[in-house]
């Protein structure tokens, strides 16, 4: 069995590797970490282990056929195979470690492709930020680490004998045993059987951002970025850079409104419903809870997505950013936890912060996104027993509730909370649990367990004493499978529920045109909290700021206004829908946005 051991051992060196590196790390940057104690640094190497091994996956996949050629053959270019193969891999993995230690320092974030676009564009600006006893402590640490890494991988390669006494069948078994290891790997490189799979964020665990970094290998950081590569500042240029800042800077408004409704440290619920529209709320008996609400509270009548995607909206609605038609910032940890965030802006002014989610929080990467931008906490659905994990999405909306719901009533610290969740139940498949109300049709009986479940939280928590504390919004995050065709060149398609509620709220229809966006300035502005940095997002109760909702989805974009609508398809360079007589002035507008929206994310 010298093959299979020998598999074992090279997966095991390439995970000790990326442990080791971990090490080297926070020892290197121990001070600018706040000085990380025993605790914080063991949970460094623990949570960062999940991406060590998925590397290790990723490198021991060639010496698994290697080790299985080994048993049928003795010719001496499987030794140089081998050892080509450490050289190449210990090199490329040792300047990938190195130059994630040397530049963390300069650039706050782990190793990504940006090393690659200064090599490309400017070697000298490249290297300029070295000092030079770094120009040659590094190329020393590369050849000594490499060469360490060369040697042991070379050590693993079993003796070859000769084969002739050997039973064919043996290694026939053998070769199926290694064959079957070497799939296996895929496993840890996916991240498991979950609907996530491995992101940079998926090892993310501590509100400390530098902490996430650390726990970050850059190994597998550089090739993420390599393969979402994509040339932001070069997409959707429309326009001069002056026209387009002429047309773009009135559709932002930031400053606060100073007759904000006082109340003094609301607790703050939001609830992000899967895929609720204003069509499923037209549907009879459907959502009863949901439209009971918009009349017990500030019920935005005139509101829109941003997007046709769950992690494009979380974006939109917790750090006011617009959604991209041709990206998701989610997928780029080093842009997304650059945003500002309702968690972190809350979480500055005294807030206990958690986003609930009872599905895998590595979907989509958001674990980095909420970790990152002021989540103290998240809850998923690894933090509920086995039993409770009832269909393809993990937890059903009635546990999650019921999880938040004993947060609430334990929590006895005297300070604001801002918990946020994402339910699930009315995706699709729509398995939901022992729910059978809309007999004839699958996907409305699963809106309808998920209003019930909303309407069961919502009034528990009015029977809780900080209920005449708390504030409470409900949105959804997009149209979803309901109904069906979908259209993404007509309004409708976007027009979704918001809906803030609260002991201290009037019940009033509000008609202002807004988006999902729009929601930190408008819940930060009824706090009377500054919202400038969310210079996207507009407080919809402030009569100053411009009237309108931008939406996006794959390679196109629209914009509405309380006159005019327009829908554009960048590939065809065609207008899709036209209302009004404004839609060309429109559309300049709507192009001029996208354009800096994305200069904004190139610069970040």
């Amino acid at each position: 069995m010298k093959q299979i051991r020998s598999f074992f051992l090279v997966f095991l060196l390439w995970t000790l590797v990326g442990m080791f590196s971990k090490f080297a790390f926070l020892f290197s940057y121990y001070s600018l970490l706040d000085g990380p104690n025993a605790v914080s640094q063991l949970e460094v190497v623990f949570h960062g282990l999940r991406l060590d091994i998925a590397v290790a996956g990723y490198l021991t996949l060639i010496p698994g056929l290697l080790l299985i050629a080994t048993l049928w053959l003795s010719n001496s270019r499987l030794r140089w195979f081998w050892r080509c193969y450490f050289a190449v891999t210990a090199l490329l993995a040792t300047l990938a470690y190195i130059a994630n230690l040397g530049l963390y320092g300069y650039w706050g974030f782990p190793l990504d492709n940006t090393p690659l676009l200064y090599v490309k564009t400017s070697p000298a600006d490249a290297m300029a930020s070295l000092q030079w006893w770094q120009l040659l402590l590094f190329p020393l640490l590369i050849v000594l680490v490499s060469g360490v890494i060369y040697m042991l991988g070379c050590r693993l390669l079993p003796i070859i004998t000769d084969r002739n006494a050997k039973k064919s069948g043996i290694r026939i078994i053998k070769s199926v045993m290694l064959l079957v290891l070497d799939l296996l790997l895929l496993l840890p490189i996916r991240g498991g059987l979950g609907t996530g799979t491995n992101h940079t964020g998926s090892v993310y665990f501590s509100s400390n951002i530098r902490l996430n970094h650390a726990a970050v290998n850059p190994v597998f950081s550089f090739i993420e970025a390599v393969l979402h590569q994509e040339e932001i500042g070069t997409k959707y240029r429309f326009m001069s850079e002056e026209e387009a800042m002429a047309l773009f800077k009135p559709l932002t408004f930031t400053p606060l409104r100073t007759d904000s409704v006082t109340i003094q440290h609301p607790n703050v619920v939001l609830v992000v419903l899967e895929s609720f529209s204003d069509s499923v709320m037209q549907a009879k008996g459907v959502t009863p809870n949901l439209l009971r609400y918009t009349s017990e509270g500030l019920n935005f009548s005139n509101f829109y997505a941003n997007s046709f995607r769950t992690d494009r909206a979380l974006v939109s609605i917790h750090s006011g950013l617009p959604a991209q038609p041709s990206m998701s910032v989610m997928d780029i940890p080093r842009i997304s936890t650059s945003l500002p965030s309702l968690a972190g802006t809350l979480a500055k002014h005294g807030y206990q912060t958690i986003f609930y989610y009872g599905g895998d929080i590595n979907y989509s990467n958001m674990r980095s996104y909420f970790m990152g931008t002021g989540f103290q906490r998240v809850v998923s659905d690894v933090d509920f027993p086995t039993k409770l994990h009832t269909g393809k999405w993990g937890v059903a909306d009635g546990p999650v509730y019921d999880r938040m719901l004993a947060d609430i009533k334990a929590d006895n610290s005297g300070k604001p909370f801002f918990y946020s969740v994402m339910t699930a139940s009315s995706h699709e498949p729509f398995d939901v649990p022992d729910y059978l109300k809309i007999k004839d049709d699958e996907t409305l009986n699963a809106f309808s367990y998920a209003d019930h479940c909303l309407g069961k939280f919502v009034e528990e928590l009015k029977t809780l004493p900080c209920w005449q504390n708390t504030l409470v919004a409900i949105v959804s995050d997009h149209l979803g499978a309901y109904p069906d065709p979908q259209d993404n060149y007509q309004l409708w398609r976007y027009q979704i529920p918001f809906v803030i509620m609260g002991a201290q709220m009037p019940a009033k229809q509000c008609t202002v045109l807004g988006s999902q966006m729009d929601i930190p300035a408008t819940l930060l502005g009824l706090l009377g909290y500054d919202h400038s940095e969310f210079c996207y997002s507009k407080d919809l109760l402030d009569v100053r700021v411009p009237r309108f909702a931008f939406f996006s989805f794959p390679d196109a974009m629209g914009m509405v206004t309380d006159s005019s609508a327009v829908v554009y398809d960048n590939t065809s360079e065609q207008i899709q829908l036209s209302i009004g007589k404004d839609a060309d002035g429109l559309l300049r507008k709507a192009k001029a946005y996208l354009q800096k929206l994305y200069d904004d994310l190139d610069s970040r």
